[in-house]
């Protein structure tokens, strides 16, 4: 009877491989991780209730709760195989601190979707304690702050934060809140993106679905898929007796001369916490800064406090004192698009901790534009 059955599943196997008859597979993406979250696949309307979520059953209730048909939702979630993705516009920009940066632009009606998501779902989830990046009353400065007068700072990125956070993570934070399969996979697609062909060689090559940096359900989807992450090292670093904060992709730690003494162990548990919970630590971009030289966190130097460094808001200052003689383009050295609107971003950095003097330049920077 055994032999039977097995060779009764493989004719079925070969007949819908060949024939294409029989109950079609699942698409790669929906078979992700299926036996390691079958657990918490039902749908758990108690648990939604308790983190006052939307309670959604079904492909149709998340249409209906969209303001979309049901065609339209799977249009979007959905969409045909293609080298590019059909709704966002993908480009790369460069860093300042050299390579590319992927940004995807959603279009309107997956913008839209991305925008309820975020509204409705994503703003009522938390992230952990030592997360300050796209968390509301957070920002650089308290970021940076828990660091500030310590002996020792050390800083680390992670490597690739947005593509790093796949479709399997994003469908299991969706399960973790309660919604089951039908309603958690379309979720997960709505907010994960295909790399575009042009844009892949910037990210290491990589094809799964990630997270697309300039979604809207991007940055609180990263914080969730950083919590295991966050509590692992705020644990690590309570034990070494230092701090630790991260802001997105940059990871902080600071303490006294005895955290000092202890680096030779804490450092090879940090790498094993880091990549046990599935990123990757960027070389060359580990810096260790004791009390005697300049200590950066996230941009400000926090020797004596977050302050913005000297040279930055110099060399501001003096753009815009050049600009009153030549003209604001003249000054455009690097062909900037919307170079006012990234003269205004970095005097908002200025304001974090320099609020008379970014109130300064703006009103010169509206004198000039």
């Amino acid at each position: 009877m055994t032999e039977r059955r097995a060779a009764m599943g493989f004719f079925d196997w070969l007949t819908r491989r060949l024939l294409g008859r029989g109950k079609p597979a699942a698409p790669p993406e929906e078979r992700l991780g299926r036996k390691r979250l079958r657990a918490t696949a039902a749908h758990r309307p108690d648990l939604l209730a308790q983190n006052g979520l939307p309670s959604l059953a079904s492909r149709d209730d998340l249409a209906a709760a969209l303001g979309i048909s049901r065609g339209v939702l799977d249009w979007l979630a959905f969409p045909e195989r293609k080298e590019e993705p059909p709704h966002y516009v993908a480009f790369a920009v460069p860093k300042r601190s050299g390579g590319y940066r992927v940004l995807y632009a959603p279009k309107a009606k997956l913008k839209a979707a991305q925008q309820w998501i975020r509204r409705e779902i994503l703003a009522k989830t938390f992230a952990e304690d030592p997360a300050h990046g796209f968390v509301a009353g957070r920002s650089i400065h308290t970021n940076a702050q828990p660091h500030a007068g310590k002996d020792i700072v050390i800083t680390l990125d992670l490597q690739d934060f947005f593509p790093s956070i796949t479709y399997r993570r994003v469908r299991g934070i969706f399960q973790s809140l309660g919604y089951g399969e039908e309603v958690a996979i379309p979720l997960a697609m709505l907010c994960t993106v295909k790399p575009a062909e042009k844009v892949r060689e910037f990210i290491g090559g990589q094809r799964h679905r990630m997270l697309p940096q300039g979604a809207p359900t991007s940055p609180a989807l990263a914080n969730l898929a950083c919590r295991h992450l966050d509590v692992r090292l705020a644990g690590l670093a309570a034990k070494f007796g230092c701090a630790y904060t991260r802001y997105a992709d940059d990871l902080a730690f600071s303490g006294d001369a005895t955290f000092e003494r202890t680096l030779k162990r804490f450092l090879p548990l940090l790498h094993q916490i880091v990549k046990a919970e599935g990123f990757k630590l960027k070389k060359g971009k580990t810096h260790l800064a004791r009390r005697g030289a300049r200590q950066e966190v996230t941009g400000l130097v926090v020797n004596d406090g977050p302050r913005v460094p000297r040279a930055y808001r110099r060399q501001l200052r003096a753009i815009l004192h050049n600009a009153r003689k030549n003209g604001l383009e003249a000054q455009n050295r690097e062909k900037h698009p919307h170079f006012a609107h990234a003269l205004r971003g970095r005097i908002e950095f200025v304001r974090s901790t320099h609020p008379q003097l970014a109130a300064r330049l703006l009103a010169e920077l509206k004198a000039l534009a």
